[in-house]
């Protein structure tokens, strides 16, 4: 009954009272009913919360969202939308309590409630402080765990006896060390999303049946644990069209071909071979050349047509050249291929060179050593030289 009469009260004010968010129009019933405005100012306020208020309005959360954890307006009454059901404020903040004194980041907190509002509902004794004991227990915790956690708050609605522990145990047995298994959390924590016995140990399993030895397995579990919860089947796919691209299961490049290729549907694989194909590859060019550089179709179409055009239009090398060296696909053209090319050119033309160098290595040298070589120690024509490299034309 009361909000006809709010909304005429809004008609009729002065229009400089009447600025505030839209979305504030769209509200819930019962916060419209909260708002209070007052006649002499623009502002509106919320009912102050209390942990022992004996209503949870959704007002009072929305303020203990934004004024305790810093939230937006429009994120605090988003998140609120799980809670209206609580009778008070108190399991809200004690959540946030107990997550600020581990020592979580503001942004930390602001993560997991706008990605898990339903967290703020959790007991804190029996449902979050067992669970952060799992990861104490290995040496995670802080800010680093804090991380972990923001990036996937799921995590705290796993069950801590038959989800979380039996998985850091299974890692703990199978990398040997605490700070592998934090390491390997770090990268991804998805290992302990996923069902261990569904994804992680049949991967496994699978890698070793190709050959794969155990330390490289441990390595590559180190550097891409979330490619160990993909689907059995896919892995199995591209292990095998790895093989059959001549790839040895005990040499290091063989994990990361079958990283890269997870990354490309047949599709995109297919439309990658036919753009080098148009620029008079073929298909076992490619396949010769992924076998120098895996990571080559990673790159996306856009990147590869640009780099094909320019060393084969522009540099001018033929394709013999460019099977044999990979990896110059791999480095950028504007900060490193081109800035490099034009000093190359500029050393040539002026006879500076002792002997010519091999391209790739010119170009893939580190900065110090490539700017001191072939830059600065060559006298009075280093300050020509660093300019050419910078791309600055001569007025």
């Amino acid at each position: 009954m009361m909000l006809p009469t709010l909304r005429k009260s809004l008609a009729l004010a002065k229009p400089h009272s009447l600025y505030m968010p839209q979305f504030l129009f769209s509200l819930p019933f019962s916060l419209s009913l909260s708002l209070s405005f007052n006649d002499s100012s623009s502002s509106l306020s919320l009912p102050p919360f209390t942990s022992s208020s004996t209503s949870a309005s959704l007002p009072s959360i929305v303020t203990l969202l934004m004024d305790y954890v810093g939230l937006s307006m429009e994120s605090a009454v988003n998140a609120s939308s799980c809670l209206l059901h609580l009778k008070t404020t108190e399991n809200p903040l004690s959540v946030i309590n107990f997550l600020k004194n581990s020592d979580f980041s503001d942004t930390h907190i602001q993560t997991i409630i706008c990605k898990r509002p339903e967290l703020l509902k959790a007991n804190v004794e029996k449902t979050l402080k067992p669970k952060f004991r799992a990861f104490h227990d290995l040496g995670l915790l802080g800010c680093d765990l804090g991380h972990i956690i923001s990036a996937d708050p799921v995590i705290l609605t796993k069950s801590t006896e038959k989800q979380i522990l039996p998985k850091i145990e299974f890692l703990k047995n199978y990398l040997h060390t605490n700070e592998k298994v934090v390491r390997a959390l770090k990268k991804s924590s998805w290992i302990l999303i996923f069902d261990i016995q569904k994804r992680l140990v049949p991967n496994i399993r699978l890698l070793e049946s190709y050959g794969v030895e155990d330390s490289r397995l441990h390595k590559f579990l180190l550097r891409q644990p979330r490619f160990f919860t993909m689907e059995p089947k896919r892995i199995k796919e591209i292990a095998e069209r790895v093989k059959e691209m001549g790839f040895d299961p005990n040499s290091g490049l063989f994990s990361h071909a079958i990283l890269a290729m997870s990354c490309l549907s047949r599709e995109t694989w297919q439309a990658k071979v036919e753009l080098c194909k148009n620029f008079g590859w073929s298909e076992e060019d490619v396949v010769c050349a992924l076998r120098r550089s895996p990571y080559l179709f990673t790159l996306s179409e856009k990147n590869l047509n640009m780099r094909m055009d320019y060393f084969i239009n522009v540099l001018k090398l033929d394709k013999f050249y460019l099977v044999s060296h990979p990896l110059l696909f791999s480095l950028s053209l504007e900060g490193r291929v081109i800035p490099r090319h034009r000093v190359l050119k500029a050393l040539r033309s002026k006879n500076l060179l002792k002997k010519d160098v091999e391209f790739t290595s010119f170009c893939k040298r580190a900065e110090n050593i490539f700017l001191q070589r072939y830059v600065l120690s060559f006298g009075n024509e280093a300050e020509y030289l660093l300019r050419v490299y910078k791309g600055i034309t001569e007025n």
